[in-house]
């Protein structure tokens, strides 16, 4: 999901950086359809101009940082902290 648009940035990232500084980009396939000063802006934004589509956020300066969590999408671990204190109250007699 979103290579094309990683794909872009990393192609095009010098000149990314030249017209937009710091800001953050929305990247949608091979063309960027927004830059804006903060992720808040960046993020109504792109749900304006592109519903529930797919994009990508970021700011072409940093570093991409990917993250994959297997264990949570296949449910073996949870990250509902909530849940997590709840079970463990109850596993101390509480």
């Amino acid at each position: 999901m979103l290579d094309q648009e990683r794909n872009f940035l990393d192609a095009h990232r010098d000149e990314l950086l030249k017209e937009s500084g710091g800001e953050f980009l929305i990247i949608r396939g091979e063309q960027v359809t927004g830059a804006l000063d903060t992720i808040e802006e960046a993020l109504y934004e792109a749900v304006s101009k592109h519903g529930l589509s797919n994009v990508l956020i970021r700011r072409p300066s940093q570093a991409q940082i990917e993250f994959s969590a297997p264990a949570l999408a296949l449910g073996i671990l949870s990250a509902d902290s909530a849940r997590t204190a709840r079970k463990t109250d109850n596993d101390s007699g509480r």
